[in-house]
This record gives C-alpha cells, structure tokens and sequence, in this order.
C-alpha cells in the first residue's frame, strides 16, 4: 500500500493531489471476501451519520461519532477516541492487531472528489496521523455500492445478515464515574448512580426518573420519584411515556429541583427519554438531539426501536409546528379581512397625492415560534 504522505499534514492542501496518498480504495468484492472469511484482522469504519448507520449498516462496522462542533473546532482532525470509541479495538488498532481499516461514507468512488459533508476524508487522514498501519483503505462506491452488491451483508432494518463467523459488537458497561448532567435541572446515569444518596443530594437531585422494570427505588423517603416500567426490547413502547417525562422533568425545575433519569445501564431507554425532552423542549432534530446527549455521556445507543419511536416524535413534533403556523397564518388572515375603513366622512383631499402621512403597513407576526419557549442562554449548556 502507499505510504503516508508529508503534504498530507495540512488539511488545506489540495485533496487531488494527496487523496490517494492517504487511502487506496478497495472494491465492495474484496471487502465481501474479507467479511465471509471472519478473521478479526479487519476494522471497519462506517463514515455516514449516526441516523444512516443505525437505519443499515455493513455487519460488523463501528460507526464513527464525528459532530459538527467536533469537525468545526479540530480544522478537520478527529481524535482516535472518536473515530474507534470502543476502548478494547482502540487498543487493537495500536497494538497492530488489525492488518487494515477499511473505511466508507455513503458512495465516494474517488476520495479525491467526496462530498464536502463526508466524513470520509478527515477520517482517514486523522487515521494517518495517529496509526502506523499499511493497508488504510477506503469502499469504493461506498455503502451504496456495496449494500446494491450485498444486501445480505447488511444489518439493519432491512434484516439481519446471515453471518456468524464475525466478532459480537462489545458488550455495553455500566459506567461507575457519575452521571452526566445535561442540562443544569437534568442528570443522566445508572442504576448505580441512583444508589448513590449522598452523591445524589451533593449534586441537589431532588427526583429520579426510573425507567426500567428491575431498578428499585432505593430512597422513597428522601426523593420523589416518578416510574416508567419498559423493558431494553424491539417491541417495548417507550414514546408513549415521554410527555409524562417531559412533564416530571419540567415540574422538578419549576421548583428549584434537579431529575436524575436513569435505568440499568444508563444506555438505552434513560438515554432516549433524554434525547426526547432535548427535542421538545429545544426545538432539536433528532439527529442534533442525539448529538448533543451524546457529546455529554459517549457510550449512549438507544436499540433501533426506540430509535424508530425518536424518529417518529420528531414528525410529530414537526407536524404539531406545521399546524400552528397554519393556525396562525389562518388567523391572521381572518383578523385582515375583517378590517373595514369608515370611508362616509373621509374627504377627497384626504386621498390626494399627500396620502403618503397614512401608514397603512401591518406588522406580522413570526410564524416560525416553537412548538414550546426555547431554553433560555442561561438554562442551556453549552455542548462544548
């Protein structure tokens, strides 16, 4: 393979010159062959949004957690805690017990000519940067050539992949460091977390939101708690429960008070209620949403199906806003078109060319106000 570069050090340099300097690609055959072959001697980094590669992804690929922020503050670097997050193939990849990484946005067939929003590039140059590997590759045609090639290589919701020689994703673990706050009246964490009586009135929690069927309420006496009995499934139905939390968490910040919103692992249904409140309450996409929680506790993952009830909350939200604009406007309109001018007194000087003294403009008013306020500077933190 080629070797790196010294031009490539600037990210400002000429992608045509230095592209393939940094990557060769690699046809969606030979990466089909490597899969089915089941190694363990290949990472496979998947470029493409969180969203997209939750939706289908290439079995057995680690999605790549790169936010705009990240990309905007590093001038295009990306950290190898962001690009592997999981620590134990992080140390793979330095140990050299991976032989190649191979990369892939959604369809570059030349890295030189990638979409100006793929991650791709950054990626394999910060890889560059960091590792001494040889084979640093890229799928040509992306993820779209090779799922059209494939199909019964991906997973998602498209189906599962009939593949079982490959390497299980990690297990996911309880982190014992402290929950996280995400906004100065919400915390995210554990069931550990939620054990913790003295760290919990230090921080000023005064409410734990418990969403799961096997954590207990340790403290009944000293705290206010509010439940939400759903299982981690495919099939569990959390949506329905996220305007009670929305409201559980708003009441406990109307009285001074902080929520503590946890479950077993601090992962998946804690994660998703957080991601839901930061949707309604700020006006967020999903996807800026998922970012911004995630930017405060890493190994957040939500399963597919309360992905899929998120997605649905947000057309439901925007569909809530679409309707009020109409409302608005429709208002509006009533209120112009019953607008009458007393004319029977008016005199026809009144009208002349010196008209121009009568201000007949009307002020409208914005049609684009939130679903609900927006969090005030104060009350937001910084994702930064």
């Amino acid at each position: 393979m080629r070797q790196n570069s010294t031009s490539c050090t600037n990210i400002s340099v000429d992608m045509s010159e230095v592209g393939e300097t940094i990557a060769e690609s690699v046809a969606v055959e030979e990466v089909s062959q490597l899969l089915c072959a089941g190694d363990g001697q290949t990472l496979l980094l998947d470029c493409r949004p969180f969203m997209a590669f939750n939706e289908n992804h290439i079995v057995n690929a680690v999605n790549v957690y790169l936010p705009p922020i990240l990309k905007r503050r590093s001038n295009g670097f990306v950290s190898l805690e962001n690009i592997v997050q999981c620590e134990s193939r992080r140390k793979m990849l330095q140990d050299k017990q991976f032989v190649r990484v191979i990369a892939y946005d959604n369809d570059t067939t030349a890295l030189a000519t990638s979409a100006k929003d793929s991650n791709l590039y950054p990626v394999l140059k910060s890889l560059r940067q960091q590792i001494d590997i040889d084979d640093v590759l890229y799928i040509c045609g992306g993820f779209q050539q090779f799922q059209e090639s494939f199909p019964d290589l991906c997973i998602g919701q498209n189906g599962k992949a009939e593949v079982t020689s490959l390497t299980p994703p990690p297990k996911r673990t309880t982190c014992k460091s402290g929950p996280v706050e995400i906004v100065p009246w919400l915390y995210l964490g554990d069931s550990h977390h939620s054990c913790q009586q003295a760290a919990l009135k230090e921080m000023g929690v005064t409410c734990l939101l418990n969403v799961s069927t096997t954590c207990k309420n340790m403290f009944e006496a000293e705290f206010d708690y509010m439940n939400i009995p759903v299982n981690d499934t495919d099939t569990a139905n959390l949506a329905c429960w996220f305007m009670d939390a929305i409201q559980f968490i708003d009441n406990a910040r109307d009285s001074d008070g902080k929520v503590l919103v946890h479950c077993q692992a601090g992962v998946s249904r804690s994660a998703t209620v957080c991601i839901a409140y930061m949707m309604y309450k700020n006006s967020m996409s999903l996807e800026d949403a998922f970012d911004y929680v995630r930017s405060r506790r890493g190994q957040i993952s939500p399963n597919l199906n309360f992905m899929q009830q998120l997605k649905q909350f947000e057309n439901d939200l925007y569909e809530r806003k679409m309707f009020d604009i109409s409302e608005t406007v429709s208002s509006l309109s009533t209120s112009l078109a019953s607008v009458e001018f007393d004319m029977s007194n008016a005199s026809t000087e009144a009208f002349s060319a010196t008209s121009s003294v009568f201000d007949f403009s009307f002020a409208s008013p914005a049609l684009t106000s939130p679903i609900v306020p927006p969090l005030s500077p104060r009350e937001i933190v910084s994702a930064s």
